[in-house]
């Protein structure tokens, strides 16, 4: 389980945005410019409300780790497998570099098209706030 703590902004509905700040563990991660952070060392995200804070409220904010590791899998593993896939399928069919390049750009775009469709409808799987401290 990752657990980061935050203070929460705003409320909407059963979600809140909170503002975290940065970890030391950011500063390697590869993703880290995709936090959008909104100052240098906090960020904003929207999380469950699930243990009904209020906005001024310090929580923690929780993400099982089989999530992090589903999603990680899912956005670095698919785009790969379609491209090997797109470039198998343009040599096998048409035999020449132009089609294996034309089937891994084709299988790529694919890839990424469905991870953005599937990031917009798929909402279930983001942090929530386990406690209130």
């Amino acid at each position: 389980m990752l657990e980061e703590t935050a203070s929460v902004i705003s409320l909407d509905g059963d979600r809140a945005t909170v503002a975290l700040v940065r970890s030391d563990a950011c500063g390697g991660c590869a993703a880290k410019d995709m936090c959008h952070p909104s100052s240098g060392k906090t960020m904003k995200m929207e999380v469950k409300n699930v243990a009904g804070a209020h906005p001024g409220d310090k929580v923690i904010v929780s993400l099982p780790s089989s999530e992090l590791l589903k999603a990680s899998a899912t956005a670095y593993l698919m785009p790969a497998v379609a491209a090997v896939a797109g470039g198998a399928v343009g040599w096998s069919r048409y035999g020449t570099d132009g089609a294996a390049i034309a089937g891994t750009v084709s299988g790529l775009a694919l890839a990424t098209l469905y991870l953005f469709w599937q990031g917009r409808k798929n909402r279930d799987s983001i942090p929530y706030i386990s406690r209130v401290l």
